[in-house]
């Protein structure tokens, strides 16, 4: 499903720059992926397109954190903001990733894969697995089965994808672009009806407060975004296990 509007693409802010709700979304966002990808201190992780480094700073307790992002801009920012020590920022695509094979423990790749054309999906998607060690995890944020609007330039005419997100995507989606060898172990939707789940009074819960919290809500209506978490196993899986956690 799409839809037309007629304006200029609007100008994104730095989460960094961000405050009251949506800065509150952005830090459960990041919150979200940390849980799940549960760094540690001997992991090595990546993060796929890093942007300004505000989720990559959630993971710095894993031994070593590579920032991996194409924007010089965006990865100045994140230099600046994010504490110096056990991470690294590189400047590079991530359809041709300058790491050694088999080289890192754990990646996420946080709202990527819709903004890709369908071949770049599919050549991250090469180098995540080629750089991921046996036994690696994957975790994998989309917008969830989004409502593609078109923009129409006020000045050429033209029609493009408001925030250039080429594709509508979910878990199934996903599921498809991996080698069978990567089984799905955990999803979350979040933040769970949104109206509820960001009110001002929740901003000081704890994080697992809060996530019990929207989980709950999410009976109700699933939140703007999927996260999807994989395991990379020896061989490949014929099938892929359901979910522990929905």
């Amino acid at each position: 499903m799409t839809e037309i509007r007629e304006t200029e693409e609007p100008v994104e802010l730095s989460v960094w720059d961000l405050s009251g709700r949506e800065r509150h979304k952005q830090e459960r966002r990041a919150q979200v992926t940390a849980w799940f990808l549960k760094p540690g201190e001997r992991d090595v992780i990546m993060d796929v397109g890093c942007g300004d480094g505000f989720v990559t700073s959630f993971f710095l307790k894993a031994g070593f954190v590579v920032g991996l992002e194409p924007s010089y801009h965006s990865l100045e920012i994140a230099k600046r903001k994010v504490p110096k020590g056990n991470v690294q920022f590189i400047c590079a695509d991530a359809r041709f990733i300058p790491l050694r094979a088999n080289s890192i423990d754990k990646v996420a790749i946080l709202e990527v894969l819709e903004h890709l054309p369908r071949a770049s999906q599919q050549m991250v998607i090469e180098e995540i697995d080629r750089v991921l060690k046996k036994g690696g995890i994957l975790v994998v944020t989309v917008p969830y089965k989004e409502k593609i609007i078109y923009t129409r330039c006020i000045h050429c005419g033209k029609l493009t994808p408001l925030w250039g997100h080429l594709h509508s995507m979910d878990e199934e989606k996903v599921n498809k672009l991996l080698p069978p060898s990567y089984v799905l172990v955990a999803k979350a939707h979040f933040p769970n009806l949104e109206l509820i789940s960001m009110l001002g009074i929740f901003h000081r819960l704890p994080f697992p407060l809060w996530f019990i919290i929207n989980n709950f809500l999410g009976i109700i209506k699933k939140g703007y975004w999927i996260l999807v978490k994989y395991k990379k196993f020896l061989n490949e899986c014929k099938i892929r296990e359901k979910p522990i956690i929905e």
